[in-house]
């Protein structure tokens, strides 16, 4: 508080001697501004002392949007995948995999996919857009007719 009175003084003085214009232009804003600094500490001093406080208007409620719970998707059938069935019908028959990778081993496109399936993860190999290998399975992989 001293610091900010110091300041004040300084500007006034600056301020009213009208040694250049542009130290008196200084000396005033800053007697200005530090005049409204105080006027808010001595009105914020004064809440304190068992005065109302100023009304300040009230920001517009915000509610927060309900978010829908997720609803965990069926257990997926793998028992109808086989080996030579389409990426697309790969996809229609148990959805997303929970991540995949793509490569390009010996001018093929190979896609690694893994799937959740409750404890159960099972991994399928893709060449060329053809189911090639799938594994994690409790059954044997048949092959496509």
């Amino acid at each position: 508080m001293l610091e900010a009175q110091a300041i004040v003084e300084l500007g006034s003085l600056t301020g009213r001697t009208g040694a250049t214009a542009g130290g008196a232009a200084a000396g005033k804003s800053v007697v200005d501004i530090f005049g409204k600094v105080n006027q808010t500490l001595s009105g914020a001093a004064k809440v304190g002392d068992g005065a109302k406080p100023r009304a300040v208007p009230a920001a517009a409620a915000v509610t927060p949007r309900a978010q829908p719970i997720p609803v965990p998707a069926p257990p997926a059938d793998f028992s109808a995948l086989v080996t030579g069935m389409d990426r697309a019908d790969l996809l229609k028959k148990v959805g997303k995999p929970a991540m995949s990778i793509s490569s390009v081993e010996d001018s093929t496109m190979v896609e690694t996919c893994w799937f959740r399936n409750g404890g159960e993860q099972v991994t399928v190999i893709l060449r060329d857009g053809k189911v090639a290998n799938i594994s994690g399975m409790d059954r044997p992989v048949q092959a496509a007719p």
